[in-house]
């Protein structure tokens, strides 16, 4: 009998950046990062305002659904100004880390991140790739990263079960 899609978890540090793939890494879990969508395409008026960069900007957009377990927990949206990131539609990315991937081609490293927390109704695409019903909620984590202080590198959304991402905050007085 396998895991429960309610029981499988990440604990997500709110004053570090890591890699989703390399928590479900040391936690041993048995996963797969599905490739939906893999190409360049140009900003839209919401995109555009997320990056700070002009409309019709040339994008790269990553889409990738995390199964855990056999179980579908996450979707993942990234989009970077293509300009950083030329020929990474070309890449094979699979299950290995995105951020690993930027650092190991391109010498990209993240210094920091702003993300907003919110539990919203699933849309259709969320329901049918999470296997959810109408009117069933995801955590919908959306944000940027930054290379350095403010250089906005990446605007991104994750969609998951409620129960997949658990948050910790640690302050040190």
């Amino acid at each position: 009998m396998g895991t429960k899609r309610s029981e499988i978890f990440l604990m997500r540090e709110l004053n570090t950046f890591e890699s989703m793939t390399e928590l479900l890494r040391k936690k041993g879990v048995e996963f797969k990062n599905l490739i939906l969508k893999q190409e360049v395409i140009e900003a839209n008026y919401y995109i555009s305002k997320q990056l700070n960069v002009p409309l019709a900007t040339k994008i790269f957009y990553l889409e990738r659904l995390r199964v855990i377990e056999g179980n579908p927990l996450s979707v993942e949206k990234i989009f970077i100004c293509y300009d950083r990131v030329k020929g990474m539609e070309k890449e094979e990315i699979g299950s290995q880390s995105f951020y690993g991937l930027l650092d190991r081609k391109y010498g990209y490293k993240v210094k920091k991140s702003k993300e907003e927390i919110l539990i919203v109704e699933a849309n259709e695409r969320e329901r049918e790739l999470l296997e959810l019903g109408k009117g069933e909620e995801v955590l919908l984590i959306k944000g940027n990263t930054f290379l350095g202080e403010n250089a906005h590198f990446e605007y991104f959304e994750l969609a998951s079960l409620p129960s997949f991402y658990h948050f910790r905050s640690v302050s040190i007085i």
